[in-house]
Order: structure tokens, then C-alpha cells, then sequence
């Protein structure tokens, strides 16, 4: 038999230091309420930043797609799971990120460890931000290139490296985020281009938690990855970039060519959902909710639906999250290794929908617990 004594301790020492996960049940009720053990909440922690999850348009396209096309896709897109909704929507990304072309994965996640592995290999090189999401992280180390971090947004630092390493490698890869996942803060983009035109690399960006994502940057060594699963409140993942990148992903992508379609749906409910987010209504409204959540809360510069209030201690932000859950809001107690030692905290995200007394509740609440 085997000794599981050394995976029974790994779960001793996460309990030991507060950061053992548990999963429980959620229904969700709307893009704001959620039941949790049977009580009704008002969740704070949801990436559905836009309430698309529970528009009636983009349900109604759902539905009808499984009506026409079925429930499942069936196969592999390269096989027989390629519906003509996947064309619809990749032009509908294309458009919206200002790029030739675009390809959809069947996560985010599958995204990244299909498209960095393509693009580089252990000739290569890759200088990546600091605070980059895991999956990044995790597809750079598959790709066997060359991993070097460069201190968070220092454009400084990350030319240093540059200088010092890129003429021993044969391609560069620098990977950024348009919004940081779990600072709510902005990628310097514009420096980080510059450096990739001086250094002939190429710069990927993540738009994951990205609520307009239509940046007017367009150059041909930038690729910009996405996601189907937060603002367009469905599943999936995508890279938008020029014609000859797209199209060698199409052939190189592992991810993509061994993974099963996403259901018909899912593609649907995504095409109706940028739809709606192009008209950038919902976008303007949820700024609104959040400049009002920042002005209640004292916080500067928000530039995203995502605001951390940092607390450090991984019980302090269990135990201020329960206190939370007890005055009838759900919110996101973010420990290690997700977040760096020592810097556990609460992860609030705001609605479009959110209603402007459970903006201000929290706010006071913030005040009185943090």
C-alpha cells in the first residue's frame, strides 16, 4: 500500500497556517445573490463583473442554440465539433480586440498551456511580471524556455533583464496583464510594448479580468489573451493577434487540438454577451458603482472592479470574512499560495448590479472590521 504519511502532512501544515481550502455549495439566484448552505447572500466575490450571467438575452441564446445544434459538441473542433458559431464569435473577438483574427480555447486556463509552449521552447526565453496569474506561470515552466520575473510593473527592472539575457536566446516572450488578478491594478502596457519592439520580442498580454479590453494597441508582436468565463460570463479562453500567429496556433496548439469543443451554448451565449459589451453601457454603469465604492472607502485610483483590502494574516481575513457572511455578504478571504506570505486578504469585486445600499453596507463594514 502506499504511504500517504507525506501528502497527509502537506494537509496538516495547510490547516496549521490557515490556508486549507474547502469547497461548498453556491446557487446562484442572480449576478449578485447567491445562496450558500441555504442562505440567501449578496456576493462581492463573483468575476461576473458585467451580470451577464443572468441577462435574459444572453440565456435566450443559449437555449436556442441547444435547441438547433444540441447539448454537446461532440468531438474535438478539428474532428467535428467546429460549429459555424466558433467562426461568428473569433470575428467578434477579432473586431473587439483590434486584431486580424482570433482562436477559442476551451478555458482560460487551457489557453495559456497551449499557446506559450507553442510559441517558445527551451532556446528561448520568457520575462514575465511578478504577479502573473498561475496558469501563466505554469505554462512557461511546461514550455521548457528560459523563466525570469521581473518586479512588479518595474518597466526598469524588466529592461535589465532584457539587456542581460536576450541575445542568448534565439525568441523572447514578455507576459504581462492588462488587470491584475488579485490587485485590481493596470499592466504598463505602453513601456512594456516598446521594450518588445527595442528587444524583436514578443509581448503577450492578459485580459482575463479586463472589463473593456479593446485597447488600441495593434502591432503584429502582440498577442492578447482572454477569457469567456468573467465579463462574457461563460467558459472558455482565447488568444486575438495577427493572422500568421493565429494560424500557427491552429496547428501547433496542443491544447486546442486534443480538447473537446465547447458546447454549442456556450458559444452562443458568448456571442450575444460581447454583443451587449460592446455597447459599453454596462461598462460606464459599473464604473459608477465602483467610483462610489472607492469614494466611501477612501481608495485612490481604482482602476478596475477588483479592490483588495490587504490584512496579511490568512485566520484575520477567514475571520473577517465570516463576519461579513454573518451581516449577510459573501466576500473572498485570499490566502497563500494564491497570494504572496504574508499579504492574505479580501478580494472585493463589484457589480454592474450591485445595488448602491449593499455598496455603501460593505463600505461601512470595511471600516468597522478592517
Amino acid at each position: 500500500m502506499t504511504d500517504l504519511s507525506y501528502y497527509s502532512q502537506l494537509i496538516h501544515n495547510k490547516k496549521d497556517s490557515y490556508n486549507y481550502r474547502l469547497l461548498h455549495n453556491f446557487e446562484f439566484i442572480s449576478s449578485t445573490k447567491i445562496k450558500k448552505n441555504n442562505r440567501l447572500l449578496t456576493s462581492f466575490c463573483s468575476n461576473d463583473y458585467l451580470g451577464l450571467s443572468f441577462n435574459k438575452n444572453v440565456i435566450r441564446a443559449a437555449k436556442n442554440a441547444i435547441s438547433k445544434y444540441g447539448a454537446g459538441s461532440a468531438s474535438s473542433r478539428f474532428v467535428c465539433g467546429n460549429l459555424s458559431l466558433y467562426k461568428i464569435l473569433e470575428q467578434d473577438i477579432a473586431n473587439y480586440m483590434n486584431c486580424d483574427d482570433s482562436i477559442i480555447f476551451s478555458s482560460g486556463y487551457i489557453t495559456a498551456i497551449g499557446v506559450i509552449p507553442a510559441l517558445v521552447g527551451k532556446n528561448d526565453i520568457i520575462i514575465a511580471d511578478k504577479l502573473i496569474h498561475s496558469c501563466l506561470i505554469d505554462a512557461a515552466i511546461l514550455s521548457q524556455a528560459k523563466l525570469l520575473r521581473f518586479n512588479h510593473n518595474d518597466i526598469v527592472h524588466c529592461q535589465k533583464l532584457l539587456d542581460q539575457n536576450r541575445d542568448k536566446y534565439n525568441k523572447c516572450l514578455i507576459i504581462t496583464e492588462s488587470v491584475f488578478s488579485m490587485d485590481g491594478d493596470l499592466g504598463d502596457i505602453k513601456q512594456l510594448h516598446k521594450l518588445s519592439n527595442t528587444y524583436n520580442s514578443l509581448l503577450l498580454i492578459d485580459y482575463a479580468h479586463d472589463i473593456d479590453m479593446n485597447d488600441k494597441i495593434i502591432a503584429d508582436n502582440i498577442i492578447k489573451m482572454g477569457t469567456l468565463s468573467k465579463s462574457i460570463a461563460n467558459l472558455g479562453g482565447f488568444i486575438a493577434a495577427n493572422n500568421i500567429i493565429i494560424d500557427y496556433l491552429r496547428n501547433y496548439s496542443k491544447s486546442l487540438i486534443y480538447s473537446t469543443a465547447l458546447p454549442p451554448s456556450i458559444l452562443a451565449g458568448s456571442v450575444k454577451a460581447l454583443e451587449i459589451i460592446r455597447q459599453n453601457n454596462l461598462q460606464k454603469k459599473l464604473y459608477k458603482n465602483i467610483t462610489l465604492f472607492c469614494s466611501l472607502t477612501n481608495i485612490n485610483n481604482a482602476k478596475s472592479a477588483i479592490i483588495p483590502i490587504i490584512v496579511k494574516d490568512s485566520l484575520k481575513a477567514l475571520n473577517i470574512a465570516k463576519l461579513f457572511e454573518e451581516k449577510g455578504y459573501l466576500l473572498s478571504a485570499i490566502r497563500p499560495p494564491t497570494v504572496a506570505k504574508n499579504s492574505a486578504r479580501l478580494r472585493i469585486t463589484i457589480n454592474v448590479n450591485h445595488m448602491k445600499k449593499d455598496i455603501i453596507n460593505v463600505a461601512n463594514l470595511i471600516k468597522e472590521f478592517c
